[in-house]
C-alpha cells in the first residue's frame, strides 16, 4: 500500500481566512495525534481526511524521523484495520490522496504533531485537503 510519494501567514488577506486555516489545521493536527477517529459512520470525506492525516503522519515520520518505509506502512496498515477501512483503503493509492499527503507530510513540522506554517507547503497542503 502506497502512502505517498517521497506560507506563511503573511500571505493570508484577511483574519476569517487566517481563522480558517487555523482551524482546518487544528482538525488535521487532531487527526495526526490520533485524537480524530473515523466515526462509525463518517461521509467519505470525513474518513479520506482522516486517512491522509494518518498517512501524512507516517510519511513525515519517514522523512524527519528515520523510520523505515515498512515501519510507516505498518503504521498506517494498523491504523486502517483497526479502524476497520480496509475497503477505502485503495484511495490512498490514488492521484489525489499521493499529492495530499505529499503536501501535507512536507507542510509539518520536524516532530510531525503539527504543521509548520512557514512551510512552502501549507497553502497547498491546506488548499488540497479542501479539495477532497
Amino acid at each position: 500500500m502506497a502512502i505517498g510519494v517521497n506560507a506563511s501567514a503573511g500571505f493570508l488577506r484577511s483574519y476569517s481566512r487566517s481563522w480558517q486555516l487555523g482551524w482546518r489545521s487544528a482538525l488535521m493536527l487532531s487527526a495526526l495525534l490520533g485524537a480524530l477517529q473515523a466515526p462509525v459512520q463518517a461521509n467519505e470525506t470525513e474518513t479520506r481526511h482522516a486517512m491522509a492525516a494518518m498517512a501524512a503522519f507516517a510519511e513525515c515520520k519517514i522523512m524527519h524521523a528515520g523510520y523505515s518505509r515498512d515501519r510507516a506502512q505498518n503504521i498506517l496498515k494498523t491504523w486502517i484495520k483497526n479502524k476497520g477501512l480496509e475497503q477505502q483503503a485503495e484511495w490512498l493509492q490514488s492521484p489525489q490522496a499521493i499529492r495530499v499527503v505529499a503536501l501535507t507530510s512536507e507542510a509539518m513540522n520536524k516532530s510531525c504533531n503539527d504543521f509548520d506554517q512557514n512551510s512552502p507547503q501549507f497553502i497547498p497542503a491546506m488548499k488540497a485537503i479542501d479539495a477532497i
